[in-house]
C-alpha cells in the first residue's frame, strides 16, 4: 500500500461502486427487492465508515510484532473481501 491516501481513495471508490450499482437496480426492482438492496446499502456505509476509522487509528499492538504494513495490508484485504461478497450478493438479488 503506497499510502493512507490512497487507501482511503481505494475504499471511496470501491465501496460507492456497490452503492451506486446497488441504486441503480433499486428503481426497477419490486420492494422485497428494493428493501434488500436498502439494507445492503446501509451495510456498506457503516462498513465503510468502520474501515476509515480504522485507517486513521490503527490499532498496531508492538507486543504482537504486527507492523503497520501488514496492518493496512490486511485492511485492504478485507475490503476487496467485502465489496465481491457485496457483488455476490447483489447479482444474486438482481437476477
Amino acid at each position: 500500500m503506497a499510502s493512507k491516501k490512497n487507501l482511503k481513495k481505494d475504499i471511496n471508490y470501491l465501496i460507492d461502486e456497490v452503492i451506486g450499482t446497488s441504486l441503480m437496480h433499486q428503481s426497477a426492482k419490486e420492494e422485497k427487492v428494493q428493501k434488500e438492496l436498502d439494507e445492503l446499502i446501509k451495510d456498506m456505509l457503516a462498513f465503510r465508515e468502520e474501515l476509515l476509522d480504522k485507517v486513521n487509528q490503527p490499532e498496531v499492538e508492538p507486543a504482537k510484532g504486527k507492523k503497520l504494513k501488514e496492518y493496512y495490508r490486511d485492511l485492504y484485504s478485507e475490503l476487496l473481501k467485502k465489496v465481491n461478497d457485496a457483488f455476490e450478493q447483489l447479482n444474486k438479488m438482481v437476477e
